[in-house]
């Protein structure tokens, strides 16, 4: 359509626009839900396309509203997704209707049988109250009211989704307002109150958002009442509904960020907020699987709000997620042909990692020694990429270590050994100098008494990172979890991806690329052949030798260069 356009034949005459119009005038009220999502992509698509004319951006609200009324989930969620793409476009036809449609929304609030209707109004809601918050403020009364009932609805998500379009309504109303603020501020306040005095879980969790909710957007107003929410966090921590428990446990961080000071000095009992809140979370972290993932996330926040504070509490954290990663390690080691994935907890611990690292910084780098090698037990995955980088950057001290390994892993999965094979004459020597990394330290421990089966912990499972396999022999830790790693088309692109993007400067890859890299321009997976393309182009790039236009460098290039003009040539689906 947009090619059409350019072309100066307008998209009324353009044959895709054309059947793409007539497909909706027959879907959108069809009684069949892959018709309806169809739909809806095709309404997303249109959104996108810019050369379109007022008339036919006026036809897209009209179609796109038969979709969201609709009472089918997977219709009305697609529906909403494109409503907030409409939102954002902000094109005037549409934006002089947006007050109807949020009047039409609060309606839809009123009907109590139909929940999914009820969840429609309330993302709408969010969505008008982000994207067209100014011309809705004459609303804002009525939206709070119906919002404060919902936030007790019977329905879990619908309360999140209450939440959520509270938030947003509370962030259109000027900070400077406060002849506005105040009123709604302590009204919502007194919402908190009452849900606490129903003693329900409703109840609970409706005081619970209400109080993120309002230290997020109420500014100074919540500092009065810091000490009864904080109150209200640590009652509800340990409460018996796991919803009512993980909010608590979530508010934490939120009050840590709101005022680290207060965080860090209020008393409670004997001990200050931050160490009742720590202690607590460390010790759930170690003892609640099922409360591991949200106990970890929590402290990782707290440190970064509060990080001078947070350093006597560096080595029980660390402590507590070395010990998970092993127990992990030792669970997979025992269940034959468990493949290795980064589960809700794993991705958890990594996230804590890099905040962690954020917030202290090189303070962090020897409580790393044993916990970096568990990292990559957790599997090939954005979160130890991104958690990586961040190590990086915040830790330089790790940075060999951090390169060593994730290459070796990159590089057996790609092509099924690891970059750097053991060197025993110059490993012994780092070893004796001390500089040695511990992703080798493994293959040589043996000669100095560590690698024994007295000093391997249950599983197989050494101190030093090892793990010892059927012959006996001590292989590393990094080395074989890579190994259990199972390679599908998805893992290979973020592998290459990897491999283009990390900061592997300290290293010339280009021979590795000449070598292995380059027959993954012939994958049978057209997404693999694209970032094979991408990884090949830029390590190429980056190589000093290239771009200096001398030696060896050159000759690698000339080869590659020679391979990616052919693609270029012959593979139309990679791009």
């Amino acid at each position: 359509i947009a090619d059409a356009e350019g072309s100066g034949k307008h998209s009324n005459q353009n044959l895709l626009y054309l059947e793409l119009n007539s497909r909706l005038a027959k879907n959108v009220g069809s009684s069949d839900v892959h018709d309806r999502l169809e739909s809806t992509a095709i309404l997303s698509a249109l959104i996108d396309v810019d050369t379109l004319d007022e008339i036919q951006r006026t036809r897209i609200p009209i179609q796109l509203k038969k979709l969201l009324g609709q009472s089918n989930q997977a219709v009305s969620a697609e529906a909403v997704s494109v409503y907030r793409k409409l939102v954002d476009k902000k094109w005037t036809t549409f934006m002089s209707s947006v007050e109807t449609d949020l009047i039409r929304s609060l309606e839809w609030l009123t009907n109590e049988r139909d929940e999914v209707l009820r969840m429609t109004a309330l993302q709408i809601i969010e969505a008008l109250c982000t994207g067209a918050s100014s011309t809705l403020f004459p609303l804002l009364p009525k939206i709070l009211t119906q919002l404060s009932l919902h936030l007790r609805d019977h329905k879990y998500e619908l309360r999140i989704a209450a939440a959520r379009a509270l938030g947003a309504c509370l962030g259109m109303i000027p900070s400077h307002d406060t002849a506005t603020r105040a009123p709604w501020l302590s009204y919502l306040y007194e919402e908190q109150q009452r849900g606490q005095g129903l003693g329900s879980v409703e109840g609970y969790h409706a005081a619970l958002l209400i109080s993120q909710e309002l230290i997020q957007h109420g500014g100074m107003y919540m500092q009065e009442n810091f000490a009864s929410t904080s109150d209200l966090a640590l009652k509800l921590k340990d409460h018996r509904d796991p919803i009512i428990q993980k909010a608590a446990i979530s508010l934490l961080p939120v009050l840590a960020r709101y005022s680290p000071q207060d965080f860090t000095k209020l008393n409670v009992n004997g001990e200050t907020l931050m160490a009742r809140s720590c202690n607590y979370l460390i010790g759930l972290s170690k003892t609640s699987e099922r409360d591991r993932a949200t106990a970890f996330l929590a402290l990782g926040q707290i440190a970064q709000s509060c990080s001078a504070e947070f350093k006597p509490f560096l080595e029980s954290i660390t402590r507590a997620i070395k010990d998970v990663l092993v127990q992990r390690v030792k669970l997979r080691s025992t269940a034959s042909g468990l493949a290795l994935e980064t589960d809700e907890a794993a991705q958890a611990i990594l996230q804590t990692i890099a905040m962690l690292a954020t917030a202290m910084g090189p303070t962090l780098t020897r409580y790393m020694r044993d916990i970096l090698d568990l990292m990559f037990t957790t599997g090939l995955s954005q979160v130890l990429c991104d958690s990586l980088v961040v190590l990086e950057r915040e830790v330089i001290q790790l940075v060999p270590a951090i390169r060593d390994r994730l290459l070796d892993v990159l590089s057996i999965i790609l092509v099924d050994v690891p970059f750097r094979p053991a060197q025993p004459s110059l490993d012994n020597l780092e070893l004796r100098m001390g500089s040695m990394s511990l992703h080798y330290a493994a293959q040589t421990s043996n000669s100095h008494g560590s690698g024994d089966r007295a000093s391997i912990g249950v599983n197989g499972v050494g101190s030093s990172g090892s793990v010892v396999g059927d012959s006996g022999e001590s292989t590393s830790l990094v080395v074989a979890a890579a190994r259990n790693i199972t390679v599908t088309n998805d893992i290979t692109v973020l592998a290459l991806r990897t491999l283009a993007n990390f900061d592997f400067s300290e290293e010339n890859l280009s021979e590795f690329v000449r070598n292995d890299i380059l027959q993954y321009l012939s994958h049978p997976s057209a997404a693999v052949r694209m970032e094979a393309i991408r990884a090949v182009s830029r390590i190429v790039l980056s190589d000093p030798l290239y771009q200096t236009m001398a030696g060896a460098g050159v000759e690698v290039a000339s080869e590659v260069v020679q391979r990616l003009v052919a693609a270029a040539v012959t593979d139309t689906d990679a791009g």
